[in-house]
């Protein structure tokens, strides 16, 4: 049933909905007439009582909680919906009561009206008019300004308006009943109110805007106050768009203007009168809100004037809307106005302007914003309002003429910002309508032309740009001073002028010029020669270089489109000059072509050009050359390859297939440094040597080309505005161009003139105190580069020319008397010495490397450059030159080497170079260190160059003894982590040059073994590694590793094997001792190394034992295991790596001879004092292994192996290391197994980790540990578990005895062992129940006092007691308790009892806790436990029982509380037969124990009597009901057991077990006796009397033999009636435990209700194994409505039982209560005394302290009165 279903009038849509207003039926009557079958009928309010609950909902909205405000106004919107006719008279008294009511408030309850008024069910029509009348009273109460309260009065009036035709009937009826009449001006609300009307619904308001401005135009003369004016206008100007929105609508629809102009007539006149009022009066208003609103409303008013007045005015208002500029008005606003008047003229008869079109053009001007910012819409939308005007006025030619005129005079004048403005408005015109102003635009270029070259500032130069775009999109530009300014400007100033802009702007024109500039080459064609032609002529100049790449990147694009350039054809009148420029060409144009600009197209007069230079295809070829040298300039080669690749055919069109292979490459190859540089002389050589076969002239002339634009890259950049970036590298590629182009060329004087351009420029770069020599090494390498190229031609010209700088650099000039005064320094001839020794030195490198080595080497007989260079390395210590002078020393070996069969002459002086080289220090702080990796290569190759002379040859042990200590002295300055930045950047600098270092320290071993593979200097290069591979510095291990194995390997292939050979490898043992710790090293690479190298030093003995190399026989299984071995050696798991000791001791033991086996245990009893860890620890397990499978062969070592691994335990600081020494001893003494454990057991407590290892050891061995056990048990069995208690000592807490808690002590190490499950089977039942009595009782025991161990051998006793007993602190710290749990644990644990062991782990505290509360919680769980894993009949838990048994009569506590708990726990399993009987008989006995815990346990084994079997539950049923009954009323004192708690639980479970019929008598009695518990503190208690009512209830429901009807039933259904409320209001309570008990019982209560779909609902929302979530707000509601429905009879009851629930303590419950009496009281078939109660106790709760609880009587009370 929904009462909104009602007719359009309010009526009543169906009789039961008895419709638009439930309590407007007066009498009875209405009620009688009902319907009884299906819902109730709505029910007959006294007026008293909605009024009441009404005005205390109003009260309730000046709450504090927001919450409770929203749920009060809710409440409104339902009672206004239901009874909409009477609620608003009482909202509308309401507020007559209380006028001085707070804004807040009566704005909420305007807003609870507006959304009622909102929704999409209208209201009937008396109620619609009441609420405008509410509505206008709160708009026009105050006469000012009250937006709280007047905006949502307003939105009322709209939505009603809105909603329909009806509703804007009523609404426009009353607002004109208001507006209307002499009183005098409507209120300016109304006003608002109609005009925000007309633009929500302009058809149903434009018939009334005729009557509206009839009443109000005669009092806009009157009305003086502003607020009002603004109101009156803005209704006005909506009034007027409503008309223009009607028009166009009907229009659209319509042929002539007649038609269209019939609406406007009916309401120009009173808009004419308006417009005047608004006009000529308001409009000097000094308000500018009001000004603004007056001219919105005049914009849109203006249209609507009868034409002939817009005509007659348009003369004199233009210049009466330019006057408001000059006061204090919003200009946007007055804009606006001014374009709707030029609009409408404009569209009527434009000659009206023309006696005024100067003043405005004038004002219009003045009104452009110069810098119009685009995060201010309003200043934008004014900008461009202004903008509008002039596109409308150049509409007409002669306005745009005028316009144009006024735009080049603005742009001669000196004011920028004018200048500005004009730009701004020619780009406009050119963007919008340049067909309208292309008369005026030669005159215009000329004045812009002029413009670019004078203009300074930033801001200017941009709008000029914008200017430029414009012009060029419209195919305008023809002139090259355009261009000039895109390309110049792309350019980045040197030094800003902070006068013509910031660097951002600077900035942002030079982005925006580059990207302007490419704009225009690929996108318009009209400029594409002129492009051509002036980029290709900035590209070969100097300020240009920082834009080159966006110039290729423009020429890339031209060229693309037409790979020709064209020149037009000359007029006649200029030919004669042009023939003579050509004959005479000026000086500096040989290499540009020449051509003549002729006219354009016959429409224009375009000033014909003189001639046009542009520069030749090979100066455009060199000049890319150069760039594409910088290659950090990845963009710009990039785009220069690719203009390269379409400007071939200028340069040769034969270029292309070439050029189609090659630039495709070095672009591929951009991005790497070598490879690009490789490829771009390839490219270089490729292109020259094709050029040159069809022009032999072609290389020569490049070459020149190239010398010629050295100029273009200066070593010193001239003073320039623009920024000029640093040309090193290409000037760098220059020199290398003009290199490779001389290969091609023969004529000599060309070449020395190069090669003298090559020294002079690299002589002529800057050395001083403020350039390092490393950078002036850089500078001159690209020079050495080019020189090294000359040499594969012109070898003979360029020693000879070096030859010469070296004899003047290395010639001593002090031969006068001021040589031997060394205070006087000629510095610059110092450094000009410095500058030609090094290029000479890096010079004869690179031809070194590039020449041909049989010609090359001829050069070195004179002794002329080898002198130099033994001269200048042994004269200094600069690091670049010892560096240069290496390299080159590198490259003559080199050299030689290659040609050593050719030449077989060695070089001279090798030793004396060699000492010299290896000199060179290498030690902190390492500078010298980059000098190490070729210092190592040197020695390598001087080795491998040997000779014949003695004298000559060099010490391969020297060299590489101080090879190694330069590099791994460097090495353990390696860190793995930094304290600063300075730390990292070191580190880097070391390990980047130890890198480099190390592959040429392997190869200097190499060339070392090979001269001489003999076990001697096998023995020199391993003592040199030894203290190196133990070094504390991981990196140091790795290097020395790699280098020991990288030995052996190369003496495997070069070792002798013969007659001369040993037959031993003594060191075998001694070796393999010294290397396994390195195999179990932390780090993974040297692990790995390491195994190589243990597997080359078995092989080495293999091979001289057997003969025979082994490394030959792969299939060798000791050879597969190792390779195992290396494979998975690098893993980091812990586990692997000890079985792969295993394996590596495995592998020792099998290949090594007996006699070696002493000396490699001793070594690996030493090797545990190894500064690494893990090596440590792989010596103890290698040493285990290979004890275990040779220790038989070490009888005549035991005491001196035991001796020395007592002595590695005590000295050893490796945890896992001394485990691996104990195993190791284990193994040597598992022969007497008595004598170890004594010794263990006269230990005092605590254990350290040495015995606590071995007892876990001991485990290993099963009959031992039988007889430990059995010792044990017989040693606790009588024994007190705590120490007698002494009046002293009753409030201390108790002492474990000393005895039994070192047995527990000892069982605590055992039991987690494996090895011992047997044992343990064998002795479950006693080992169990003594464990878990014995866990009881040391519940809250201290550890005993006993002394503190004995000093161990290594320590001195620093201190002693004052009375000789020293505390034994640790001891102390130990929870006897914690010991015997983790004990119990273990012992479950190891028997695979899991389930037991983990309810050990659930209680967290059980070892903290001072009482029994913890340990009696385990019981249940250990129970189940029990059975499932012993099964109840089994003969194991009979013995356990009776083992338990004999606890009973323990004088200790603890014991019987164990045994009594245990016991039962065990009841709910159903034991049957004999195990019942026992278990009953045990707790009945304890039901009389002295102890409470005891009892309370025994109670609950009571209660478990329910789940017995079907035959043993009726044996105990009766004598368990009586204790339990008993129970029910005995309140226990404090006690860890709650006995009526207990009692009732155990009711519940025998109510579930037996038939109704046992306990039937007692079902009414019981019912009430548990009722008061469903309001106990006690949240137990209350879950247990709810579930105990559900169980009664459901044991009722399942006993068939009684129906409902019976008597019984009729006994218990008064319960039934009186409970069920009162659990569904539990039912939303917080605590899950209840709202889960109440869901239960409410389900079994339902079942015995004759309601069906009560019970089918309950089942469907309520049943938990549905898995439904409850969302109880929304389930009473639905779950109430069906009950009043299903039982209609009793629900006064259903109230009269909630009543009491209003006051309850629960806030939830409280709220719940007034929900369900809310949604009860719509159903009551009649009303009686008691509904005026009732609504009033619901009205206290909106009061309520708790915010919760007044939301839920607000949502209540709607409910009441609602409907639902």
């Amino acid at each position: 049933m929904d009462p909104r279903h009602r007719s359009p009038g309010g009526s009543p849509a169906t009789p039961a909905g008895d419709g638009a207003n439930k309590s407007a039926a007066g009498s009875a009557g209405g009620a009688a007439g009902a319907s009884q079958s299906g819902a109730a009928s709505p029910p007959v309010d006294k007026p008293t009582v909605l009024e009441g609950v009404l005005h205390n909902i109003f009260d309730g909205l000046t709450d504090k909680d927001e919450q409770v405000r929203g749920a009060m106004q809710q409440a409104i919107v339902k009672i206004l919906e239901t009874h909409p006719e009477r609620a608003t008279d009482i909202l509308g008294e309401y507020r007559a009561e209380h006028l001085k009511m707070n804004e807040q408030t009566v704005s909420m309850l305007l807003d609870c009206v507006r959304r009622v008024v909102g929704a999409d069910t209208p209201l009937p029509r008396a109620a619609s008019q009441k609420l405008i009348a509410l509505a206008l009273q709160e708009l026009t109460r105050s006469t000012e300004h009250v937006p709280l309260i007047q905006n949502p009065a307003l939105r009322i009036l709209v939505a009603i308006g809105r909603s329909g035709p009806e509703g804007c009937a009523l609404v426009m009826e009353a607002l004109q009943a208001q507006t209307g009449g002499p009183e005098g001006v409507p209120h300016f609300m109304l006003m608002q109110c109609l005009g925000q009307l007309a633009t929500e619904n302009p058809g149903g308001v434009v018939p009334h805007i005729k009557t509206i401005l009839s009443r109000c135009l005669p009092h806009l003369g009157g009305i003086r106050q502003d607020h009002i004016k603004q109101a009156h206008a803005y209704a006005i100007g909506r009034f007027s768009e409503a008309v223009l929105e009607e028009e166009q609508q009907q229009g659209q629809g319509q042929d002539t203007d007649e038609q269209q102009d019939e609406t406007a007539i009916s309401c120009s006149t009173e808009i004419s009168v308006a417009y005047d009022v608004l006009f000529n009066q308001w409009l000097h208003s000094r308000e500018p809100k009001v000004c603004v609103e007056i001219l919105q409303a005049l914009s849109s008013m203006y249209p609507l004037l009868p034409r002939d007045r817009i005509q007659d005015q348009a003369a004199r208002l233009v210049p009466q809307i330019l006057a408001l500029y000059r006061r204090s008005v919003d200009r946007n606003a007055v804009t606006q106005f001014l374009c709707s008047v030029l609009k409408t003229n404009l569209a009527l008869h434009a000659q009206v302007l023309d006696g005024i079109i100067d003043a405005l053009v004038s004002h219009l001007f003045d009104l452009v914003c110069v810098y119009p910012d685009y995060e201010k819409p309003q200043t934008v939308k004014g900008h461009y309002e202004v903008l509008r005007c002039f596109h409308l006025l150049a509409g007409h030619p002669a306005y745009s003429a005028k316009i144009m005129d006024t735009l080049i005079i603005h742009l001669r004048n000196n004011s920028e910002r004018e200048r500005i403005k004009s730009l701004l408005i020619l780009t406009h015109f050119l963007n919008t309508c340049s067909g309208h102003i292309e008369s005026r635009l030669p005159a215009t270029i000329e004045c812009l032309k002029q413009l670019i070259l004078s203009e300074r500032s930033v801001k200017m130069k941009l709008t000029l740009l914008k200017t430029i775009v414009a012009l060029a999109q419209k195919s305008h530009i023809r002139d090259k001073e355009f261009v000039w300014f895109v390309v110049r400007h792309s350019c980045r100033y040197g030094k800003l002028n902070q006068e013509h802009g910031t660097a951002e702007e600077h900035a942002n024109l030079a982005l925006s010029c580059e990207n302007t500039l490419f704009m225009l080459a690929s996108t318009v064609g009209t400029l594409d020669e002129l492009l051509k032609r002036e980029l290709l002529n900035y590209l070969v100049l100097l300020d240009y270089t920082d834009i080159c790449g966006n110039l290729a990147k423009c020429l890339a694009s031209l060229f693309a489109k037409s790979p020709h350039i064209e020149y037009d054809i000359a007029g006649d009148e200029i030919t004669a000059e042009a023939a003579n420029t050509e004959a005479a060409p000026p000086p500096g144009a040989s290499a540009t072509a020449t051509a003549v600009a002729a006219t354009g197209h016959d429409d224009r007069s375009v000033v014909k050009r003189g001639k046009v230079m542009v520069p030749g295809a090979e100066s455009i070829y060199a000049r890319c050359l150069a760039l594409l040298g910088n290659q950090h300039c990845i963009k710009r080669c990039s785009n220069i390859l690719s203009f390269l690749r379409y400007y071939h055919p200028q340069l040769n069109p034969a270029l292309d297939k070439l050029w189609e292979h090659r630039i495709p490459d070095l672009l591929l190859h951009i991005n790497k440094e070598s490879a690009y540089r490789q490829q771009l002389h390839d490219f270089i050589l490729e292109t020259n040597e094709f050029l040159t076969g069809l022009d032999e002239h072609f290389a020569q002339r490049l070459a020149n080309k190239l010398a010629d634009q050295m100029y273009l890259y200066p070593m010193t950049l001239p003073h320039s505005e623009w920024q000029l970036p640093d040309v090193s590298a290409e000037r760098g590629m220059l020199l290398q161009a003009v290199a490779l182009t001389l290969l091609q060329v023969t004529d000599v004087a060309c070449i020395h003139t190069k090669i003298d351009l090559i020294v002079t420029t690299a002589r002529q770069e800057r050395l001083d105190k403020h350039v390092k020599h490393a950078e002036f090494e850089r500078k001159i390498e690209p020079c050495a580069r080019a020189l090294g190229y000359i040499s594969r031609q012109h070898l003979g010209h360029l020693i000879k020319k070096l030859s010469e700088l070296a004899q003047v650099g290395g010639r001593k000039h002090s031969t006068g008397f001021f040589s031997n005064l060394h205070f006087i320094k000629d510095t610059h001839k110092e450094l000009e010495n410095y500058k030609s020794n090094l290029l000479v030195i890096k010079a004869f490198g690179r031809i070194m490397d590039e020449a041909d080595p049989l010609q090359s080497l001829q050069h070195l007989d004179d002794d002329t450059m080898l002198s130099f260079l033994m001269q200048q390395l042994a004269g200094h210590k600069d690091q670049t030159i010892m560096s240069a002078i290496l390299q080159t020393l590198l490259s003559i070996c080199n050299q030689l080497i290659v040609t050593k069969e050719q030449l077989p002459a060695p070089l001279k002086y090798r030793k004396q170079i060699m000492e010299t080289v290896f000199s060179i220090p290498i030690e902190a702080p390492f500078h010298d260190l980059p000098l190490l990796p070729t210092i190592l290569k040197l020695g390598t190759d001087f080795i491998r160059i040997g000779g014949p002379d003695s004298e000559e040859c060099v010490d391969g042990g020297v060299i590489f003894e101080i090879a190694c200590k330069n590099f791994f002295s460097c090495a353990q300055q390696l860190k793995m982590k930094f304290d600063s930045q300075e730390e990292d950047e070191r580190n880097s600098f070391l390990a980047k040059h130890l890198n480099e270092s190390l592959p040429q320290l392997n190869a200097l071993v190499r060339a070392i073994v090979e001269l001489d593979a003999s076990p001697a200097t096998l023995d020199l290069i391993i003592g040199i590694l030894e203290s190196w591979t133990r070094d504390r510095n991981s990196e140091v291990r790795i290097c020395a590793s790699h280098v020991f194995n990288n030995t052996l390997d190369v003496y495997i292939k070069s070792m002798r094997i013969g007659c001369e050979a040993p037959s031993k490898f003594n060191q075998t043992g001694q070796m393999l001792g010294k290397i396994v710790p390195r195999c179990i090293d932390s780090n993974g690479t040297v692990r790995q190394v390491s195994v190589e190298i243990l597997q080359k030093t078995l092989e080495i003995a293999c091979i001289y034992e057997t003969l025979t190399i082994a490394s030959i026989d792969s299939s060798a299984d000791w050879l597969k295991e190792i390779e195992s071995i290396k494979e998975h050696i690098i893993t980091d798991e812990p586990k692997q790596i000890y079985d792969l000791a295993g394996d590596i001791a495995k592998v020792i033991a099998q290949r090594i001879s007996s006699f070696q086996y002493l000396q490699f245990c001793k070594t690996l009893l030493l090797s545990l004092r190894d500064p690494e860890q893990s090596s440590t620890i792989g010596a103890s397990v290698v040493l285990k292994f290979f004890i275990q499978q040779k220790g038989s062969e070490l009888f005549h070592a035991i005491p001196d192996l035991v001796k020395d691994s007592l002595l590695a335990l005590q000295l050893c600081e490796v945890p896992r290391a001394k485990s691996g020494v104990l195993k190791a001893l284990v193994a040597l003494t598992k022969h007497h197994p008595k004598l170890v454990c004594a010794e263990m057991l006269s230990q005092p407590l605590p254990y350290d980790a040495h015995m606590v290892e071995y007892w876990h050891l001991i485990c290993s061995d099963a009959d031992l540990t039988g007889l430990m056990l059995d010792n044990f048990l017989q040693l606790l069995s009588g024994a007190c578990l705590h120490e007698a208690s002494q009046e002293s000592t009753l409030e201390r807490q108790r002492l474990a005895s000393v005895q039994p808690f070192a047995i527990f002590c000892a069982l605590h190490e055992m039991l987690p062992c494996k090895d011992i499950q047997g044992q343990l089977e064998m002795r479950f039942a006693d080992m169990f129940s003594m464990l878990l009595t014995s866990l009881s009782s040391y519940t809250n025991l201290a550890a005993p006092n006993m002394p503190a161990n004995s000093s161990s051998p290594g320590q001195v006793q620093t201190s002693k007691s004052k009375f000789g007993f020293v505390p034994n602190k640790e001891l102390i710290k130990l929870n006897p308790c914690q010991i015997a749990l983790e004990t119990f644990q273990a012992f479950l644990t190891n028997l695979e009892m899991e389930q037991i062991a983990n309810v050990l782990t659930v209680t967290i505290n059980l070892a903290s806790s001072a009482d029994w509360h913890s340990y009696i919680e385990l019981l249940t769980p250990m129970a189940i436990g029990l059975g499932q894993q012993l099964q109840l009949g089994s003969p194991q838990m009979r013995q356990l029982v009776n083992s338990l048994s004999k606890y009973l009569a323990s004088p200790h506590d603890g014991q019987r509380v164990a045994a009594v708990g245990l016991f039962s726990r065990l009841v709910p399993l159903k034991p049957v037969g004999e195990l019942a009987s026992c278990v009953m008989m045990h707790l009945g006995a304890a039901l009389s124990d002295p102890n409470a815990v005891v009892r309370g346990l025994s109670i609950q084994g009571m209660g478990f009597v329910g789940q017995l079997g079907e035959h043993e539950a009726p044996r105990y049923a009766e004598a368990a009901i009586a204790a339990l009954l008993k129970g029910v009323d005995d309140p226990v004192g404090d006690c860890l057991i709650n006995i009526p708690l207990e009692s009732m639980r155990g009711l519940s479970t025998i109510l579930r077990a037996l038939p109704s019929s046992r306990v039937e008598s007692f079902h009414v009695s019981l019912a009430i006796r548990i009722r008061p518990f469903f309001g106990n503190y006690s949240l137990e208690m209350r879950e247990a009397a709810i579930i105990l009512f559900g169980d009664l209830c459901e044991g009722k429901h399942d006993d068939g033999s009684s129906s409902p009807s019976s008597s019984s039933m009729e006994a218990l259904r008064e319960q039934l009636i009186a409970n069920l409320f009162p659990l569904l209001l539990h039912l939303s309570e917080g605590e899950a435990a209840i709202v889960s008990a109440c869901r239960g019982t409410l389900q079994r209560v339902c079942r015995l209700l004759n309601a069906p779909r009560v019970m089918e609902m309950a089942h469907q929302q309520l049943g938990e194994e549905n898995g439904h979530q409850l969302s109880y707000s929304t389930f009473v509601v639905d779950f109430v409505k069906l009950i009043a429905l299903e039982l209609t009879e009793h629900i006064q009851d259903f109230i009269d039982s909630c009543m009491p629930k209003l006051r309850s303590q629960w806030p939830e419950v409280r709220g719940s209560a007034a929900i369900v009496i809310g949604i009860l009281h719509n159903f009551l078939s009649e009303r009686n005394a008691q509904t005026e109660a009732v609504a009033s106790k619901m009205s206290v709760l909106l009061k309520d302290e708790q915010a919760g609880v007044r939301i839920r009587a607000a949502t209540a009370l709607g409910y009441f009165f609602g409907d639902i």
